[in-house]
């Protein structure tokens, strides 16, 4: 073998070994790296005011969900807000806000068949007998705690001015309508007149009184309905269904005493709940269940509210 040969063997063969694995080398670093994007977090909006004051005030929404905001008439508004409470359980809360200072709208008493007597009766027809001309039914709700034989409810009872069931106990409390229509929340300890009040239907354990949260030792939960008043004459009904784990959960008075707190009501305070919280929304002809009654069921109750547009 000659010299010549053997450079190019010994020096040249290696050396163009070397560059083309440089080559390769260079070529792998200039691969770009794929670049994962992680896709935009999801927003949820709030829609309605009314669930804006509870997030921010109060510590019952963990995990905000949805909520919608239906304006049902002048006056009137429906929200509904779905979320995870403190413990991780999920809720459903409906909120009815009706605005008073609208002439044409109104809060009166339902009763079976629309009568002064004691009996029972499914909300949506205590709505449907007293729907009439000049005196449409919006929407409505269960009201008083009664005597499941009788039907006789608790607290007081007036309907278009007659004291149908004037006695209450010392601790009983009702909403009440007078003849200004002005919405008052009356109990034993407060001064009114009875020949003043329209309407009034009763309940019980108040949530707030003077614009002050009261305490309450009882920290059941169970499904609610509840009433409120603020001091310009706007009524907030709350309806918090319950006692259905993967659905809704229910509330302690406690809760319900916090997010009335943060609607800015002067006063509120608890109706029948369990079983008997119903909620009824007129749509076309028909009252339509808008909660989940834990019975499964509608519930043959006492009495309850109906809110009434006087102009149609």
């Amino acid at each position: 073998m000659n010299i010549q040969t053997s450079f190019r063997r010994n020096f040249i063969i290696p050396a163009l070994y070397i560059l083309l694995t440089v080559q390769a080398c260079s070529k792998k670093a200039d691969t770009p790296v794929p670049v994962v994007v992680n896709p935009p977090a999801k927003v949820v909006t709030i829609r309605s005011p009314l669930t804006k004051k509870i997030t921010d005030q109060t510590t019952l929404i963990t995990t905000f969900q949805s909520d919608t905001l239906i304006q049902i008439a002048q006056g009137l508004s429906q929200t509904v807000i779905t979320y995870l409470n403190s413990e991780s359980k999920p809720m459903k809360v409906f909120i009815l806000e009706v605005d008073l200072n609208i002439p044409t709208l109104r809060l009166k008493a339902g009763t079976p068949n629309n009568k002064p007597a004691f009996t029972k009766q499914i909300m949506s027809e205590i709505a449907r007998a007293q729907d009439t001309v000049g005196n449409r039914v919006l929407a409505a709700l269960n009201g008083d705690f009664y005597e499941v034989a009788t039907g006789i409810p608790s607290s007081a009872l007036y309907k278009g001015g007659v004291a149908v069931k004037p006695e209450f106990c010392n601790l009983c409390t009702f909403l009440a309508i007078d003849d200004q229509n002005k919405a008052l929340i009356l109990s034993k300890d407060r001064t009114f007149t009875p020949s003043k009040i329209r309407e009034a239907i009763g309940g019980f354990h108040w949530l707030i009184k003077n614009s002050q949260k009261v305490v309450n030792g009882d920290l059941s939960i169970h499904p609610r309905t509840a009433a409120g008043v603020t001091a310009s004459n706007m009524v907030y009904f709350v309806l918090a269904d319950g006692r259905q784990p993967a659905y809704s959960n229910g509330m302690s008075f406690s809760q319900l005493s916090d997010l009335y707190f943060a609607l800015g009501v002067k006063d509120a305070i608890n109706l029948d709940g369990g079983g008997s919280s119903t909620l009824v929304v007129k749509e076309n002809s028909s009252w339509i269940v808008k909660n989940k009654p834990s019975d499964g069921f509608q519930r043959a109750v006492a009495n309850g509210w109906t809110i009434v547009d006087v102009n149609k």
